[in-house]
């Protein structure tokens, strides 16, 4: 059986051809289609026939072996280089005739399924557009929501893990793969040593466990006073002001500032158990 393997400069005469015209080896994102939960992902363009990520397909027809299937029943096999999880990467893709080879050969349940999919939903989808590209990003979204994501680090300063759950959030909004970020983000004082978050906890769980002699509401008021917090505001669904706390950018030796998922233009101010009674007494708090 003969395999072809393509390079990033495709021939011609073998690669499906785009309008403009660039190849298949150089499309960006493949189109993804759900068959029973699997992406089924297409690559091409223009007129050209669409060319299909080989392993997707033996996935779903669920071969136990994806690779001996294709080696055995694929005649055209090639490899592009696309675009796939925020990096390029190269995978083997089969026209759509090694498609129905895949299906005629296999004897299991989910091959007349497939076959019936593909040829109901996935080819019509395709030629009706023209194109199998994905959907273009809405780089103007995504640039909007750094924006503003760069205004709230400048005026509620929140802690590193608050923004990576922020830019994270971003990237599940625009379709995209954040994988590429840290697992973990330090949350310490800016004149902390060591590279290790520091612990922290609310307000009212550090006074009852320092036996202070203060309401959380009066300890916050106090902060405030002595400019480690500052009070600010934003509007609820029902257009209502909403008063919050946030830490200032003196209050940042003592503590950070924590988002919710469900509330992110609210901070929430965290102080940092080990400095804790020393912020207390710069407050005059700290007297049991």
């Amino acid at each position: 059986m003969h395999h072809q393997t393509e390079s990033i400069n495709t021939p011609a005469n073998v690669a499906t051809r785009f309008v403009d015209p660039e190849n298949v080896s150089r499309a960006t994102l493949p189109t993804p289609f759900s068959f029973h939960g699997l992406l089924i992902r297409v690559i091409g363009g223009g007129s050209g026939e669409p060319w299909f990520i080989a392993k997707d397909v033996a996935d779903a027809l669920g071969y136990a072996n994806t690779s001996k299937a294709i080696n055995a029943h694929c005649k055209a096999v090639s490899t592009c280089h696309t675009e796939m999880g925020g990096q390029v990467r190269a995978v083997q893709i089969i026209p759509e005739r090694d498609l129905y080879r895949l299906v005629m050969k296999s004897k299991l349940p989910a091959a007349e399924q497939f076959e019936e999919w593909v040829v109901g939903q996935v080819l019509p989808s395709i030629r009706k557009t023209g194109t199998f590209a994905a959907k273009p990003t809405n780089n103007a979204k995504i640039v909007g929501e750094l924006a503003i994501l760069e205004c709230f680090d400048r005026l509620l300063k929140p802690a590193p893990s608050s923004k990576m759950m922020m830019l994270a959030q971003i990237a599940a909004n625009n379709g995209l793969d954040a994988k590429f970020l840290p697992g973990y983000a330090v949350d310490a004082a800016p004149d902390a040593a060591g590279g290790s978050s520091m612990p922290t906890k609310a307000v009212t769980a550090l006074i009852k466990e320092h036996g202070i002699s203060s309401t959380a509401p009066g300890f916050n008021r106090a902060l405030a006073a002595h400019g480690f917090l500052k009070v600010l505001q934003r509007k609820n669904s029902k257009q209502e002001t909403v008063d919050f706390w946030s830490v200032t950018e003196k209050g940042l030796k003592y503590g950070k500032n924590l988002t919710s998922p469900q509330c992110p233009r609210e901070t929430q101010p965290h102080w940092y158990v080990d400095r804790f009674l020393e912020l207390a007494d710069l407050i005059g708090k700290g007297a049991r």
